[in-house]
């Protein structure tokens, strides 16, 4: 664990697909399901020009105890405004099912517009994925150089410390990863730029300075007539 790295509150998207369940009687129910959280499933959030960012969820991250503990949100696009169901601490709504590949999630959507939105935006393939929000506790990280000189960072969380809500979302650039955690990405791929741009500077300017010195140096043995 990286001592000097701040615990974020983390959102993080996996194109796992949603449906609406049939109901009993082969028509369309109002309950939808999906996999909110994948274990073991390698998630790039960043491959820019001099970085590459990938995390892994470790299925301890989540057991039946922890969820028993936490009070969890089914929301629309990230939006606290527009929740549909509700677990908390295993009473509600929103029915968790953890299984060994993942977090899988159901919840009949409310008989209002905000239901029926969420199902049509979900039946016309608007919504493709889930994104949740947590609290990071305990991670590793390995960090290397990949062939093209690019720094690859690995973090495998192991333990969070918080799981707040599953969001209903579509598919944006970078996985939706979170504002916050976009800004860092860039302010890293802006302050590689600036060292490169200085440590061009630098060789100029050495490159300049030994010139010069090689002609002075070829004017005083002219000079001196060697």
């Amino acid at each position: 664990m990286d001592k000097n790295r701040e615990k974020q509150q983390r959102v993080l998207f996996q194109p796992t697909g949603m449906k609406i369940r049939e109901g009993n009687d082969g028509q369309e129910s109002r309950t939808v399901e999906g996999c909110a959280v994948v274990f073991n499933c390698e998630t790039v959030l960043w491959d820019g020009k001099y970085t590459r960012h990938r995390e892994i969820i470790n299925p301890s991250c989540i057991t039946e105890d922890f969820l028993k503990t936490q009070d969890v949100k089914l929301n629309m696009l990230h939006d606290r405004e527009q929740t549909v169901a509700r677990n908390n601490k295993g009473v509600g709504t929103l029915i968790l099912d953890l299984r060994p590949d993942g977090l899988y999630f159901s919840a009949e959507m409310p008989k209002c517009d905000l239901g029926d939105r969420c199902l049509e935006l979900i039946r016309n393939k608007t919504f493709t994925g889930c994104s949740f929000e947590f609290l990071e506790d305990e991670y590793t990280m390995a960090k290397n150089t990949l062939a093209d000189g690019r720094e690859d960072t690995l973090v495998t969380h192991t333990k969070f410390k918080r799981i707040s809500a599953l969001t209903i979302a579509m598919d944006p650039a970078y996985k939706d990863t979170s504002v916050g955690l976009r800004e860092h990405f860039l302010l890293r791929e802006d302050c590689r730029e600036r060292e490169i741009a200085e440590a061009k500077a630098r060789e100029a300017q050495a490159k300049s300075k030994k010139e010069k010195t090689d002609l002075d140096r070829e004017r005083e043995l002219y000079l001196m007539g060697i």
